[in-house]
């Protein structure tokens, strides 16, 4: 297996280091990739799946941690490898198990519903700013020709069917240096505007007319 860039420098958050190969040869098959054609693995998915487990989605935290436990144990009931030895094959015959919720150990519907939800984080991994953990250098922008976060378009740009595949890439991170080094581009005005007066502009609020405000509310 193909040590990933999550184990080698990031760490993780909140997967155990067994999880997270579970995790990463699940993503590589969901959408599959190499160094010249990169995928979900090559984008750092599990990492932004990881980052996401350690905070906004903590509520699955557990289904996740039962999930991959099940996979691995499938897996060595049926092929007597953990899931992120096996070879692509195999791994795609479990893949397509959990689809079809033939895996062992799930209640219910589980097994297909945590297909879902790994296939679900997985895209939402590959098409994420960066500053989330996935889509590393833009891969995943650059496999659906969209130039990320830009600051602005011209007219021709948002005209409908556009090539935006030549325009350079943009993060959010570029943005926020953009910002510094060319402020004109954001905060420049055209034309001539009106300042408020003073009447016209609201005070702030008290502290005692907003106690006395949510007081009336029934607060």
């Amino acid at each position: 297996m193909v040590a990933t860039e999550l184990d080698q420098s990031l760490g993780q958050l909140f997967l155990f280091l067994d999880e997270g190969k579970t995790l990463d040869a699940l993503v590589a098959r969901i959408v599959p990739g190499d160094a010249s054609d990169p995928g979900a693995r090559e984008a750092g998915v599990v990492t932004y799946i990881d980052r996401a487990l350690a905070g906004p989605y903590a509520p699955w935290g557990l289904a996740y941690r039962e999930g991959l436990r099940l996979v691995d144990a499938h897996a060595r009931e049926k092929h007597g490898q953990p899931f992120a030895s096996l070879s692509e094959e195999d791994q795609d015959s479990i893949l397509g198990a959990l689809e079809s919720n033939s895996v062992s150990g799930f209640a219910g519907d589980d097994a297909a519903g945590f297909f879902a939800m790994v296939w679900a984080h997985t895209v939402e991994g590959l098409l994420c700013d960066p500053a989330y953990g996935g889509n590393r250098r833009g891969v995943g922008w650059k496999l659906i020709g969209f130039p990320g976060a830009q600051y602005g378009y011209s007219a021709e740009e948002m005209q409908y069917g556009a090539d935006l595949t030549t325009k350079p890439l943009m993060t959010l991170a570029d943005i926020g240096t953009l910002t510094q080094d060319r402020p004109d581009l954001f905060y420049s005005r055209s034309g001539s505007f009106l300042s408020p007066t003073r009447q016209e502009v609201p005070s702030m609020p008290s502290v005692e007319n907003t106690i006395d405000t949510a007081q009336s509310q029934g607060a």
